[in-house]
């Protein structure tokens, strides 16, 4: 079987970029009122269960996603309540804030579970990346 997580994070700012003017005044930085501008271009990872991982945690592919996830920092799910079972389609989605820049530099990810979830693993999984 294939299980594989595919982690994809941008980083975006909620502001306007800040300029200096020739006379050295300073311009820019407004709050974009909930829009956002792309600050550095999205990239994607994907991490593969393999034997090694299944060696490291006992054959257990939900601690092996949830560990995973957790240092991602994705935490909210797309479709809620989570119930028995949740869809290909859904994901979990997390944000960082930088704490010199605050909202003129977050990273925004997302997180899927893709190839051979079952709908029960991969609620199961959600359910213990949220807590809940």
């Amino acid at each position: 079987m294939s299980y594989a997580i595919e982690v994809t994070r941008s980083v975006v700012s909620y502001r306007t970029p800040v300029g200096v003017t020739p006379t050295g005044g300073r311009f820019g930085g407004v709050w974009m009122d909930g829009d956002s501008r792309v600050s550095e271009r999205s990239f994607t990872t994907c991490e593969t269960y393999d034997e090694y991982d299944a060696e490291w945690w006992g054959g257990d592919v939900i601690a092996w996603a949830v560990d995973k996830i957790d240092r991602a920092g994705a935490t909210e799910p797309s479709a809620y309540p989570i119930g028995d079972a949740v869809p290909e389609h859904a994901w979990l989605s997390g944000r960082y804030e930088d704490p010199y820049e605050g909202d003129s530099k977050v990273t925004e990810t997302s997180v899927r579970l893709i190839g051979d979830w079952s709908p029960q693993q991969r609620a199961e999984v959600f359910r213990a990346v949220c807590r809940i």
